[in-house]
């Protein structure tokens, strides 16, 4: 694809995506959402500005962490500055195509850039897919039972049961993908012995033994690496989370905290199942739905700046991030006693 021809889906994928945003809004709120004094600014307080910048940080520079101890822990020296562009450039990406479709390739295509072998960037993509799900495998359960104990949301009969089972699947399945990685291995293999496949065997087993050999570099990890990858993502979303609670105050909407917590989580994870770039439509109208957001309150202007700051603004951050990627040096992978820790496929 063209720079131009790039451009162009860029433009088109980001106006559309606003579209939807303030169709979301629309409904909710009404025309409020295009009058001027509903962005005026009612609580000027100083906690709540430096609530605002520490949240912001926390959901963009935290994922950078996860990321660089992934490549560390693999012996990969990759800086935290590689670490953070090769976040915003999936984050660009999967910006541009519907439900989040386009992060995975996108890691691993910038990963290679950076010098790291496609299997191990699929090991890292498949990693970073776990530690979401194991996040979200605990904070929907707990968000649901306190929305349900405190009836600050009325949910439908069968939510926490529904919820309880959702997350045993989840904690399922992720535990079968990184105990089994022998699931994508043959499949990976099985691929290779297409016949139409054939001139990329070669290149398709050394992924396969790539991807392994970074499986098992992820479930040897210390614990303190473990604990450390999980606070890092438990610091993304939540920041994110904690972000629209701040704006919210700043707007003179008054929301519980935890109740905020409790509805993001949820709504969240229901927003990668939309067929929109980022869940635009349907996170503006179903958050400000939760939220109980009314046509004459402060709700749509932080919503509105929410999502600005949490999706909107890596359509600017990605494109640098992605010149600065292609800048940067490869780096080199320092494998100790590799042989012996190689499985047979």
């Amino acid at each position: 694809m063209s720079e131009g021809a790039m451009l162009r889906r860029t433009v088109i994928v980001l106006l559309i995506s606003l579209a939807l945003g303030f169709g979301g809004l629309y409904l909710v709120v009404g025309e409020a959402v295009f009058r001027p004094e509903t962005y005026r600014v009612r609580n000027p307080d100083v906690f709540v500005m430096i609530l605002i910048l520490v949240s912001f940080l926390a959901k963009w520079l935290s994922p950078a962490v996860r990321v660089g101890l992934l490549c560390r822990g693999q012996k990969i020296p990759v800086t935290y500055r590689s670490a953070l562009l090769v976040h915003l450039v999936a984050m660009f990406v999967a910006a541009l195509a519907p439900q989040n479709t386009g992060f995975g390739p996108a890691t691993v295509a910038a990963l290679r850039r950076l010098g790291v072998p496609v299997g191990r960037g699929i090991g890292v993509s498949v990693q970073i897919f776990l530690l979401d799900v194991v996040f979200f495998a605990w904070s929907v359960p707990l968000g649901v039972g306190y929305l349900d104990l405190s009836n600050a949301l009325e949910l439908p009969r069968g939510a926490g049961v529904a919820a309880f089972a959702t997350a045993c699947l989840a904690l399922l399945a992720a535990a079968m993908l990184s105990r089994r990685p022998q699931l994508v291995v043959r499949l990976i293999l099985a691929v290779a012995r297409w016949r139409f496949m054939a001139r990329f065997a070669s290149g398709l087993r050394r992924i396969a033994r790539d991807y392994y050999e970074s499986a098992l570099d992820f479930l040897r990890m210390p614990f303190s690496h473990w604990l450390a990858l999980h606070l890092a993502t438990a610091a993304s979303w939540l920041g994110g989370f904690v972000l629209l609670w701040a704006l919210l105050r700043l707007y003179g909407v008054e929301l519980g905290l935890l109740a905020t917590l409790a509805i993001l989580s949820s709504l969240t994870l229901v927003s990668h199942f939309v067929p929109t770039p980022g869940g635009s439509g349907f996170v503006e109208a179903a958050v400000g739905l939760g939220i109980g957001a009314s046509p004459g309150g402060g709700a749509a202007a932080a919503l509105l700046v929410w999502r600005l700051a949490s999706f909107y603004i890596v359509f600017l951050l990605g494109p640098l991030a992605g010149w600065l990627l292609y800048l940067s040096h490869p780096v080199t992978a320092t494998r100790a006693a590799a042989d012996e820790r190689r499985a047979p496929l």
